[in-house]
């Protein structure tokens, strides 16, 4: 998981309930685009949880389904009202029944979308796993053997070699990890189980507009649980609007063609407002008095801002002066290391809107090209925070007026605001970083 004071826009829901990632994406790769943390819990129609049970197919000829399914009482019931709503929407009948021969239920879907890594882990937990030293080896033999096709990308693209890389590695480690999920199963599970009805009957609908086209067959649509897709771990619906055909083949290959892959995420980039020449940002110095209240992904300022705040480069050095406006990001409060980032920082979080996420890529793809590791320290001591204790903060910070969203456990921006906002109330520093100290803080003043 662009800026100003102007509101972030969500990346497309490309993988993933997170497709953009696969499965524990961070420990093999293949994190990419899941879109926010979504809510579990009983599968459509009311069922339970449980092991699932074989049914028999329905056949769908059968029923009359003109929008997306809601309830069900089974999965095989939410399948066939689906390809019934799939006709509907004018898909061929052929494609409609072979792509979900096979299909079954599968628990361990839903389950991985209540738990993307880049939501639930410690950003210093996720960085070490995304940029390990042996990814960032890997990560340089790839370049050295692409170095020729990444100039081509980054001369019509703008958008430079480590950020494609970046993206390569962390989506899939290099394409070791493009996932083992039939794209239609995985859909439908997230249909049914995740409560992401809206979400896979549009990207389904958009995997049947493929095959329809002949441009990859159903059997060879395998990606993550969340429905991602070859190298750059794209949604369908990614695929039909953004994927290239790089390599004149006819239609875009993200399995076997790296020149479409790789194209595809710049392109993909570009789409979401990438600036050409413009670096992702770099980690800097802050001053003792900074003023960490203005730390934040939507608060921009220009460079001579910073500069006259005191904030430097690392090694003491003055800023550069990037045009446009820029941000400080903290990920890990004021005891971490702070980060000057530019609004392509805040396009690569379009890909997969996790900060953790888009730092790996923008760290990964700098280590890739010989740049030096994060210098700042981690406070790695901070014990993390379980589900039920990121919503408790969530609904004690609410119940004090602040505003938070909605109380699902993912800590973003407006949880983050809210505890600065209480943070001030203690006289501590403002970095709206969310601790177990802060937890016991509301706590303890429930009723105050």
């Amino acid at each position: 998981m662009g800026m100003r004071t102007r509101d972030l826009r969500k990346p497309r829901l490309r993988h993933s309930v997170g497709v953009m990632i696969v499965g524990a994406v961070v420990a093999l790769a293949g994190c990419a685009a899941q879109p926010a943390k979504t809510q579990t819990g009983a599968p459509a129609g009311g069922a339970q949880a449980t092991a699932p049970v074989a049914s028999k197919p329905i056949d769908f000829h059968t029923l009359n389904e003109t929008k997306c399914p809601s309830t069900a009482a089974s999965y095989q019931e939410w399948v066939a009202k689906f390809q019934s709503y799939a006709l509907s929407k004018g898909k061929p009948d052929a494609v409609v029944q072979t792509a979900f021969v096979g299909v079954k239920e599968n628990p361990e879907i839903s389950d991985r979308a209540s738990k993307q890594p880049e939501f639930v882990t410690p950003v210093w937990s996720y960085l070490d796993r995304a940029v390990s030293d042996e990814r960032v080896a890997r990560g340089q033999r790839k370049y050295v053997e692409n170095k020729g096709l990444l100039a081509g990308i980054d001369h019509d693209y703008g958008v430079p070699p480590e950020i494609v890389m970046g993206i390569w590695g962390i989506e899939t480690d290099f394409g070791n990890n493009f996932g083992d999920a039939n794209v239609f199963e995985a859909l439908t599970n997230l249909g049914y189980r995740a409560n992401r009805q809206t979400f896979a009957c549009t990207e389904l609908l958009a995997a049947l507009d493929i095959v329809a086209k002949n441009n990859v067959p159903a059997s060879r649509m395998v990606g993550s649980w969340a429905g991602a897709m070859g190298h750059p771990q794209f949604l369908p619906s990614n695929y039909l609007t953004l994927a290239v055909d790089r390599d004149g083949s006819g239609a875009p290959d993200l399995w076997d063609s790296l020149p479409d892959a790789l194209a595809s995420a710049a392109n993909h980039l570009v789409d979401d407002g990438w600036q050409r020449n413009l670096p992702w940002g770099l980690e800097v110095k802050l001053p003792a008095t900074f003023p960490y209240g203005e730390a934040e992904l939507d608060l921009t300022q220009p460079i001579g801002h910073w500069k006259q705040l005191g904030v430097k480069r690392m090694d003491g050095s003055a800023l550069p002066d990037w045009p446009g406006g820029t941000s400080i990001l903290l990920l890990a409060g004021h005891r971490g290391p702070a980060f000057l980032i530019t609004e392509n920082f805040k396009v690569i979080l379009k890909y997969n809107y996790s900060t953790s996420y888009a730092l790996s890529v923008a760290h990964l793809g700098d280590r890739i090209l010989g740049g030096r590791r994060i210098i700042g320290k981690w406070p790695v001591q901070e014990q993390s925070l379980s589900l039920e204790e990121r919503e408790e903060v969530q609904t004690l910070l609410q119940a004090r007026g602040f505003e938070v969203g909605k109380v699902d456990g993912v800590l973003g921006l407006k949880s983050r605001k809210a505890a600065r906002g209480f943070q001030k109330e203690l006289g501590w520093p403002q970095d709206g970083f969310i601790t177990k100290a802060l937890l016991e803080e509301l706590r303890r003043r429930k009723n105050v």
